[in-house]
């Protein structure tokens, strides 16, 4: 009885480590060649799979960009629960958790990020669940802070802070954004009791 489970989770790895191989892929070409140059047969090539093997996992180039945008929000979520629980007895620790995220390299990716962007723009369904998360980190930055316009303010200029950088268009140099981001970190810290 026990081996069609086994022979069904050996099936799920493969297909976990194929979809995470073709998403690794996918981000090397964006970053390398641009969003333009993103394309199934390109994918399949770069990750060493067959066009049906990425076919199989991303029927099509949006529902890849979707599953890129997907990891991207696992990603970012489990760095700001991961600030969330080291700011746990500080004051607005989801405010600072978010404000660290958004400083973080990890998540500051420009070439996925505009792709992601522009396809987001035709189709805006995607980023619902982007959407659905940023309104459970408000109610809680709303609940944890007495000042709320001053919490939305702090979140606004480290996303604006986050946007200048993922379109190149901002006048601060990494090191002065850095910096400018650890301030509203402190500000968060000390300012929103």
């Amino acid at each position: 009885m026990s081996e069609p489970t086994t022979t069904t989770t050996r099936t799920d790895k493969r297909t976990s480590n194929s979809r995470e191989e073709i998403l690794d892929a996918a981000q090397r070409i964006v970053k390398r060649d641009g969003a333009a140059h993103l394309t199934i047969d390109g994918v399949a090539r770069e990750a060493g799979l067959s066009k049906g093997g990425v076919l199989y996992n991303f029927p099509n180039k949006e529902r890849l960009l979707k599953g890129m945008l997907d990891r991207m929000l696992e990603n970012s979520i489990a760095l700001i629960e991961a600030f969330r629980e080291e700011f746990a007895d500080c004051p607005n620790p989801t405010l600072r958790a978010i404000i660290k995220t958004t400083a973080n390299k990890e998540c500051l990716d420009p070439a996925l990020n505009r792709a992601i962007l522009a396809v987001a723009a035709e189709d805006p369904e995607m980023i619902a669940p982007l959407q659905a998360e940023l309104a459970k980190r408000w109610e809680q930055v709303r609940q944890e802070c007495t000042d709320r316009d001053m919490a939305a303010l702090l979140w606004a200029a480290a996303d604006g802070l986050m946007f200048h950088a993922l379109l190149d268009i901002g006048v601060f140099p990494p090191e002065k954004r850095a910096e400018l981001l650890e301030k509203l970190d402190e500000l968060a810290a000390t300012t929103l009791k």
